[in-house]
């Protein structure tokens, strides 16, 4: 029984290692299915989660949709102030917390935080939420979602500059390993027809919990911007490692910037995240306004709170030395900004 888990821990671990030696868009589907369609064990300070995002790109305030699931070393935690058990229930069964909220363009409607059991098999991972069955299923590059009456989706189009990725940081005892599948999904949400863009991600970790901010944001012509950067705490504006990338999908061009500064203008519920690059060769800034907004909170075995941010472009602008792209050049844009902090 003992030398089974230490085998597991190890597995773990290696599959972290693999994943850090990637470290790019260069994976291959065997990997992409091995991630997503297995639960890892989980040392001290042990984390996993699947996280299913979806930004609409039809209509003025486009559909966004997230679903969750998540687990952790130990046996009980506090999620959003509701006790969670963790169990293992057989290879590839546990208990986990499932969680989720819809914005239907107007109004965000929370799917409720369940103690639910999730079976993984071959090609599937099935569980429920609030009462509501939920199945992801599909090998890369093809998935469909179903979520009760909720959400029916075809996930399948290798639309994007980059449409897959492997990535992870190993330094033992700690690490962390991941995985992206970024693609269209088209189907119905609430009942409205939604198209848009989806983002299947799996997580591996053994390590403590940390504040950051990060951000995906999706225009109609389908180039993509993202931000990520490490924070020292909650209101801190000491930032380390930000990154700012824009995927050009129309000239098939990967613009990074380094060192990009992130300024937040706060009033209530209503904020402006504003991100500014400058090198000797480029010059950018993005203008995002906050729709809405839903918080999760973590307690036991570590705390964090993350709050997520749906968030619309009212700003951009890159400059390089061959062109200038604003706005209106890639149409509306849908988006996520989280906010996550001690």
């Amino acid at each position: 029984m003992i030398s089974d888990k230490l085998s597991g821990i190890w597995s773990t671990y290696s599959l972290i290692k693999e994943l850090s030696s990637i470290n790019s868009p260069e994976v291959n589907e065997n990997v992409l299915n091995r991630v997503m369609y297995n639960s890892e064990a989980l040392p001290p300070f042990g984390k996993e989660y699947w996280w299913l995002l979806f930004m609409g790109l039809n209509g003025e305030k486009p559909i966004q949709f997230m679903l969750l699931i998540f687990r952790k070393y130990g046996k009980k935690m506090l999620f959003n102030e509701k006790e969670m058990v963790f169990r293992n229930l057989g290879k590839n069964e546990f208990q986990a917390v499932t969680s989720g909220w819809i914005f239907d363009g107007s109004n965000m409607h929370d799917l409720g935080d369940t103690n639910a059991c999730v079976m993984i098999q071959n090609d599937r991972i099935i569980s429920d939420i609030s009462g509501q069955q939920m199945i992801l299923s599909g090998f890369y590059p093809n998935y469909k979602l179903e979520l009760g009456d909720t959400v029916d989706l075809i996930i399948n189009s290798k639309y994007f500059l980059q449409d897959k990725a492997a990535h992870g940081v190993f330094l033992p005892p700690f690490g962390m390993g991941w995985i992206d599948v970024f693609s269209m999904a088209e189907g119905k949400i609430l009942g409205k027809r939604f198209k848009g863009a989806s983002h299947l991600q799996k997580v591996v970790g053994v390590t403590m919990f940390g504040p950051f901010y990060w951000m995906r944001l999706i225009f109609q012509n389908g180039s993509v911007a993202t931000f990520f950067c490490l924070k020292a705490g909650k209101d801190s504006n000491r930032f380390f490692h930000e990154s700012f990338t824009f995927y050009d999908n129309e000239y098939n061009k990967i613009i990074q910037f380094n060192n990009p500064k992130l300024k937040i203008i706060s009033n209530g519920e209503k904020s402006s995240w504003i991100v500014e690059g400058k090198d000797s060769d480029k010059e950018s800034r993005m203008v995002l306004e906050t729709i809405s907004r839903k918080q999760f909170t973590i307690k036991g075995g570590g705390s964090q709170v993350y709050i997520e941010y749906v968030v619309m472009p009212r700003e951009f602008c890159l400059k390089t030395k061959e062109r200038v792209i604003v706005l209106n050049d890639l149409g509306n844009g849908s988006g996520t900004f989280e906010d996550a902090y001690w």
